[in-house]
């Protein structure tokens, strides 16, 4: 058989209107996403997400950035109500865009520990599984102050150690949200400390759009 009977493929440089059909997409698909919708959100904010990863698979090779990477770039920025495809570009290459928050250290106690330092803090926890880990068996849980408070404790518990974490003092429940349902879709055995790295990249998007919008609205006065 000759050596060029199965020749290498050519790869074909990435199209700027594929890059922006996808953004497109993705961002018309994040519009459709409603938390509240107990049939469909899954659906829609899978298919979202699926757009994004697909921006991110074209893009590595350029950007020289992992597409997981890309793709969480373009969800946060979604999630923080961008809508231009310049600017959905420009979170994809990450231009413009801050580094993200590096993982936080994991300080691991003991439940005397753990409960003296936060008996003060009342609440109903909020399970987001226990499935995280090397071991996929950490539980991760946000104690919340009844039903509508916002911020809560964001903690983990590992059962082989039968250990506490503190993720964040004073987490938001719309960014633990996030970070859960991106989680789901790409990692559900994610790390404590990537977990809590994806908490804080989304509270910073979150904190910038709520500013954006009392922007907007002091000059609308």
């Amino acid at each position: 058989m000759s050596a060029n009977a199965h020749p290498t493929p050519r790869i074909e440089p990435t199209s700027d209107a594929d890059v922006d059909q996808l953004l497109a997409l993705a961002r018309n698909a994040s519009r459709n996403v409603e938390e509240h919708d107990p049939i469909d959100y899954w659906y829609r904010l899978g298919q979202r997400n699926a757009y994004a990863h697909a921006v991110g698979q074209l893009l590595a090779p350029v950007a020289g950035h992992d597409p997981f990477a890309i793709a969480e770039r373009i969800t946060t920025a979604l999630d923080a109500g961008t809508s231009e495809i310049t600017d959905l570009r420009a979170a994809a290459y990450a231009h413009g865009v801050a580094a993200s928050p590096p993982k936080p250290a994991i300080e691991w106690t003991g439940p005397k520990a753990f409960d003296s330092q936060h008996r003060n803090i009342r609440g109903v926890d909020r399970d987001y599984g226990m499935r995280w880990g090397q071991r996929s068996n950490q539980r991760i849980s946000l104690r919340l102050d009844g039903d509508t408070a916002s911020h809560g404790l964001l903690y983990a518990y590992d059962p082989t150690w039968q250990e506490y974490a503190v993720l964040s003092p004073s987490a938001s429940r719309a960014a633990v949200d996030r970070a859960f349902a991106h989680a789901t879709d790409t990692d559900i055995h994610m790390s404590i400390e990537s977990f809590a790295q994806l908490v804080a990249s989304y509270s910073a998007a979150l904190d910038s759009a709520d500013r954006d919008t009392v922007h907007v609205v002091e000059a609308q006065l």
